[in-house]
């Protein structure tokens, strides 16, 4: 890997269990995961990544991730940290060199001067201008001790701020010398083993950039607070996700890149209560070929009625995801439909709002390049540009299909 890490590897091969479902007209089965003895990650966020990272180890800090540096930039780095740390001779004694470095040559960047509205975060930036915000004291530190062979990451979440009893968006880094995880926030000037977990509890780890787990079928990593299912590697194409990884409860679908396109079905057992933020759903994106999901009845959180998603909301089912491979969308009846309830869908060809959809707001159907029909009830009414950007507006039928 990059940069003289090497590779974390993980070959155990995970089988799910199964719990056959039958519909009631006994024409369907649909598998869905069963619970296992995973352990559910139930603690502050602080409590379940130190849980996840005491099971895989640094060994998954691969490389610099994403970290946009060059080699020259990367070489000029560690030369300055070679002399910074001449005559150190642990890593403990190496890390707290850089962290104090780090804390006492950079300036935060509170925008107070015109000079630095520009300034970006990437490590050899922060390293020439000495000013940046939390990502780039975290990104310059990252660079430093990785020159030095301490394994360390880039984290991201929230910090609690007490002057305003607010949580705030933050970035530091867990740090790995001398085989103690250290959580680290040079922005801040605090330091703590992790295994202290009462010392950083203002501090929330919503995401971390390395994959934590990979088998022949998928690959885990931890985001929004969750193990999250980032990529499926193969599945058959109705495909059931696994309840758990590495000994842990999955409990996110949000992939990050596209799912394989032989797979058109996906069940979705009672451990998955997330699909991504209502912001960040890749799912959006990598589901193209995706035809229906369906889910456990005993999921908490989330439910499916025709193939599409919903959430759990008292009897007011909230519409959360429409597979991106449907041509024929039914939905449950939802008095307003508001702006882009349906919006970028490539495939469908026709929508059906049944009775007791009162009323499509302007841009409630938008970009669906094949749609061809919407029905609606009799009494509803359909707002002027309801249908937005849609060949020839789409033909709209009162009644049902």
């Amino acid at each position: 890997c990059a940069l003289g890490i090497s590779c974390h590897e993980n070959t155990e091969v995970y089988t799910p269990n199964h719990a056959e479902v039958a519909e009631n007209d006994g024409t369907i089965t649909r598998t869905f995961a069963e619970p296992d003895n995973a352990k559910e990650l139930k603690g502050t966020p602080s409590e379940n990544l130190k849980a996840i990272l005491e099971t895989v180890g640094p060994g998954i800090i691969t490389s610099l991730g994403s970290m946009n540096i060059t080699e020259g930039e990367y070489n000029e780095i560690k030369a300055f940290t070679d002399e910074l740390v001449a005559g150190k001779t642990t890593q403990t004694e190496k890390y707290k060199t850089i962290f104090n470095w780090v804390y006492k040559s950079l300036t935060f960047n509170d925008f107070s001067n015109p000079a630095w509205y520009n300034m970006g975060n990437d490590p050899y930036e922060v390293f020439t201008n000495r000013v940046a915000v939390c990502q780039g004291y975290s990104n310059l530190m990252t660079v430093m001790c990785h020159s030095q062979g301490i394994p360390t990451m880039v984290v991201n979440g929230l910090v609690y701020a007490s002057a305003w009893n607010i949580d705030l968006g933050h970035a530091w880094a867990y740090t790995y010398p001398d085989s103690t995880w250290i959580v680290s926030d040079p922005t801040n000037n605090g330091y703590w083993k992790m295994s202290d977990i009462k010392s950083y509890t203002h501090l929330k780890p919503q995401q971390v950039e390395f994959e934590l787990y990979r088998d022949n079928s998928i690959v885990c990593e931890y985001s929004n607070f969750a193990v999250n299912i980032k990529e499926v590697l193969q599945g058959d194409d109705s495909y059931t996700l696994p309840y758990s990884a590495m000994g842990f409860v999955i409990n996110s679908f949000n992939p990050t890149v596209e799912l394989p396109e032989n797979i058109t079905e996906i069940y979705v057992g009672q451990n998955i209560t997330s699909l991504g933020t209502d912001d960040n759903m890749k799912l959006f994106n990598n589901g193209k070929h995706l035809q229906a999901m369906y889910v456990d009845k005993n999921n908490p959180t989330l439910m499916d009625n025709k193939g599409i998603v919903y959430k759990k909301n008292g009897n007011s089912p909230q519409l959360y995801y429409i597979p991106g491979g449907m041509t024929f969308i039914e939905l449950l009846p939802m008095e307003i439909v508001d702006k882009n309830t349906i919006y970028s869908h490539m495939s469908v060809e026709e929508i059906y709002f049944p009775e007791g959809t009162k009323r499509l707001e302007n841009y409630a159907i938008e970009n669906c390049p094949k749609l061809k029909r919407i029905y609606v009830p009799a009494d509803a009414v359909v707002a002027k540009e309801a249908i937005y950007n849609v060949p020839n507006e789409g033909e709209i039928e009162r009644g049902t299909p």
